[in-house]
């Protein structure tokens, strides 16, 4: 594995004509990560690759079947979330912020069959940057403790959480807010800061809804649906987001529509099928 990396980085060096200059500063910038205590978070930059092929090795080269793509879990999980028929609406606060959403779609196979009563267990972050049930101490992960505040006091455990069990058609629909923003937990004037402003890259992740689907007979799928129009999905520091999983949303303004939906004002819609892998072509 050295050799192949000794050997990419030769590549770089060699496409980019690299100078001495320029590789003294990239070990100045680690001595400084590194005194600053941000190296161990720097994995971020990588974490996703490392995990594709380990944790998301059973939905590895989607492109090949058509299934969707795996994206890490993240430290934001709770188990435990209600059990809620579609259509469904996000456990929330009476007066929750933000603009209404409503996701629907079809979880199927990737042979094209709907998946009936599959499991869409659903999570996000609320308007104002909050996941429900987590303190700062829970975003640890992979024994790297960033500083992302997140003070839920107050807010019910599984606000903007459900697991939504798809219709006998394997349809399924949620009411949410548009999510707000997740922070990697950069400190301002740092390093790792320092870097994504020179990469011109951004500092936050892209808008994004987490899923785990799962269903009898199918390998359970991890993923995570971002937003067309979100500057950060064209650039962010953890890598490439798939194309495939960024989807467009449409302002729905007909008063009948909305009301339809239990709602008084206008809402967003977005369609995203989830497509699951057979468990036997794992076997």
């Amino acid at each position: 594995m050295f050799a192949d990396l000794r050997r990419a980085i030769d590549d770089v060096i060699l496409k980019h004509e690299v100078t001495m200059e320029e590789l003294l500063a990239a070990v100045r910038w680690i001595r400084q990560a590194a005194d600053a205590g941000e190296l161990e978070l720097a994995t971020i930059l990588f974490a996703k690759a490392v995990l594709k092929h380990s944790e998301g090795a059973t939905y590895a080269h989607p492109e090949t079947d058509g299934a969707s793509n795996w994206e890490m879990e993240g430290p934001a999980y709770l188990a435990g979330a209600p059990l809620l028929d579609s259509p469904a609406v996000l456990p929330m606060r009476p007066d929750e912020a933000g603009e209404p959403l409503i996701v629907s779609g079809t979880v199927r196979s990737t042979t094209g069959d709907p998946v009936p009563g599959a499991i869409v267990d659903v999570w996000q972050i609320d308007a104002d940057d909050v996941y429900s049930g987590l303190t700062t101490a829970d975003f640890a992960m992979l024994g790297i403790t960033p500083d992302i505040p997140n003070d839920a006091t107050g807010i019910p455990t599984y606000n903007l959480r459900a697991k939504i069990v798809a219709d006998s058609d394997g349809h399924y629909e949620f009411r949410t807010i548009m999510p707000g923003v997740e922070s990697f937990g950069f400190k301002p004037g740092s390093p790792l800061e320092a870097l994504t402003q020179a990469l011109r890259l951004e500092g936050d992740r892209p808008l994004h809804i987490h899923a785990i689907v799962s269903a009898d007979g199918f390998l359970p799928l991890t993923t995570q649906i971002y937003f067309d129009g979100d500057p950060r999905v064209e650039g962010t520091i953890e890598g490439h987001i798939p194309p495939a999983a960024v989807k467009t949303t449409t302002r729905q303004d007909d008063p009948g529509d909305f009301r339809a939906h239990g709602l008084d004002q206008p809402y967003r819609a977005l369609t995203y099928d989830y497509v699951l892998r057979p468990q036997s072509l794992h076997d």
